[in-house]
């Protein structure tokens, strides 16, 4: 699989210096670099309340994600962003969902694999008389028991001093998933959901300000709407008055409108402030606040740290009750934490080496020249107010073919 991910790599590369060859010998206009940016992640998880057990049990997790994203101008008005990915992960709780042994107490077993890949595809039109610009942008993603397209358009339209931009987008998301159910409710059962399909449509309204050379403005709006399979087949619920468990039963509508504003401050030419704030409500009675403050400082021309920090506190689902909470009377229940009610903290560092002519330089087929622009690595912890404990670490490596 990592040998596929080379040759996906491979492959973008040439399709990015075939549009601009193509371009550039038929135009000789002077266009932008082309930007290669490759990233990868490793996340680790663990945490006492996994949803497979029923609320009980562990939730460990690991996932590797590597992926590329490759920005092409094709003009000095068109573009297109290109870009894939791999998460390989293993989940002790999805080992769970087979175990004919479970019992409430009971703890782990031995971790599951999974492959997940995910790619996507944008292409930009600009007007420049009309300061605006149009996106269209298709996604598509797969594992093994869910497969996932989605599509979306992006409209943005600045004003003529170019202090103001205003954005509006919709996007439209498909999930066909397997219903895969705990082993010891498959045989004389029946099915439980009638539906394995998910859709959701967004529509999200932004708008950015300057308000001065110093401080910048945005705040963004989305409403955002979930019809069909919102359960999950394999997560069991336990019953004060039953002792088999049952599967996760939610209602197949959601509505979820979040509301965010962010504040960028230039304090000295060393030091960024970029703070960001959001409230947000759902239609399963979740209510949630979180406040973000990153802090980029220039150590020199070349070198940046970025400290950052985000505090969320939410309210629990009117659906929601711990293990043996439930009566099984109630029409909806879940016993998973994530609709809880709780708070967290994530807290970090990253830096980022970006000399101004780059780190390196070489050939890239015919006279194109490749540039190692930058390479950046970030760190987070989380930690979350009912035992859910987990950390990141995230390398950035920017490239740019000059034609």
């Amino acid at each position: 699989m990592r040998m596929q991910l080379i040759r996906l790599t491979l492959i973008l590369f040439a399709s990015a210096n075939c549009f601009a060859q193509s371009d550039s010998d038929s135009s000789k206009i002077k266009l932008e670099d082309i930007e290669i940016n490759i990233l990868s992640s490793y996340y680790q998880q663990d945490g006492i309340h996994s949803p497979v057990t029923g609320g009980e049990g562990t939730e460990q997790l690991s996932n590797i994600a590597p992926s590329i994203y490759v920005y092409v101008p094709i003009d000095t008005l068109r573009s297109i962003n290109i870009g894939a990915g791999v998460d390989f992960y293993s989940s002790a709780s999805s080992d769970n969902i087979d175990n004919p042994y479970l019992s409430p107490n009971h703890v782990s077993g031995a971790s599951a694999d999974d492959i997940r890949h995910h790619y996507s595809f944008s292409y930009s039109k600009a007007n420049n008389q009309k300061l605006t610009k149009n996106t269209y942008k298709i996604a598509a993603s797969s594992e093994y028991d869910v497969t996932s397209i989605s599509g979306g358009y992006t409209f943005e339209k600045e004003n003529k001093k170019k202090q103001r931009e205003l954005s509006v987008g919709i996007n439209y998301f498909f999930d066909d998933w397997k219903r895969i159910y705990p082993v010891e409710l498959r045989n004389g059962t029946t099915e439980y959901l009638n539906t394995d399909k998910r859709q959701t449509l967004s529509l999200n309204f932004s708008q950015a300000f300057i308000i001065n050379k110093k401080m910048n403005l945005s705040w963004t709006l989305e409403a955002l709407g979930q019809y069909g399979m919102l359960s999950t087949p394999f997560h069991r619920v336990y019953f004060v008055n039953e002792e088999l468990p049952k599967i996760e039963i939610l209602p197949s509508l959601r509505l979820k409108i979040p509301l965010a504003l962010r504040l960028n401050a230039h304090m000295n030419d060393r030091l960024i402030l970029r703070t960001f704030n959001r409230i947000y409500w759902d239609s399963w009675d979740v209510k949630g606040y979180t406040f973000e403050l990153e802090t980029p400082i220039k150590v020199t021309d070349w070198f940046r740290l970025y400290p950052f920090y985000r505090f969320h506190v939410q309210t629990a689902s009117t659906y929601f009750a711990a293990s043996r909470e439930h009566l099984s009377s109630q029409s909806f229940y879940t016993s998973d934490y994530d609709l809880s009610g709780f708070s967290s903290n994530k807290y970090g560092l990253g830096f980022k080496i970006s000399p101004l002519f780059g780190i390196g330089r070489f050939k890239w087929l015919k006279e194109s020249t490749m540039m190692f622009k930058s390479i950046g690595v970030r760190y987070a912890y989380y930690q979350r107010s009912d035992g859910l404990n987990a950390w990141a670490l995230t390398a950035g490596l920017e490239f740019k073919i000059h034609r």
